[in-house]
């Protein structure tokens, strides 16, 4: 993963991650840990979606979503569920998970923690001052440089 825009394939194809071992672990705390969370782009529609059962947009509850850091690095989430609370229901709806996501981005918010979960998924704890605000349990994810913000040219 020391190369956030290539797998080997060719430039700007990413390498898709489905499973958090140690390296990886080491190189999203040592590139992404601790950096501020300056925008987002979020898709109506998510890799997870079974093919021709797409939920309707008030009832997802697993996204795909691009988290832009300030760190001009970009994680590109795929099949995502987002807690406010471990222990309650993940957000639910395609524009009320956004607008939240959106007004924590807007107040201030860092990608505090890289954790996992007892299946080695990928688990981002976004926080401001260190108080957890919301939890992202990601299926697949890559890293990638961005240039430009959602809007911009």
């Amino acid at each position: 993963m020391n190369d956030f825009s290539t797998n080997g394939k060719g430039p700007g194809e990413a390498l898709l991650q489905y499973h958090l071992d140690d390296e990886q672990y080491e190189e999203l705390v040592n590139t992404v840990a601790g950096k501020r969370v300056i925008g987002l782009a979020l898709w109506e529609e998510s890799v997870s979606d079974e093919e021709g059962r797409r939920p309707s947009p008030a009832l997802r509850e697993l996204f795909d979503l691009d988290l832009y850091l300030e760190n001009r690095l970009l994680l590109a989430l795929y099949g995502t569920a987002m807690y406010t609370d471990p222990e309650s229901d993940p957000l639910r709806g395609w524009q009320q998970a956004g607008k939240i996501v959106q007004a924590f981005i807007n107040q201030g918010i860092w990608l505090d923690e890289v954790a996992a979960t007892e299946e080695d998924e990928l688990v981002l704890i976004l926080s401001r001052n260190h108080v957890p605000q919301l939890y992202l349990n990601v299926s697949g994810w890559t890293v990638e440089a961005w240039e430009n913000l959602p809007g911009e040219e």
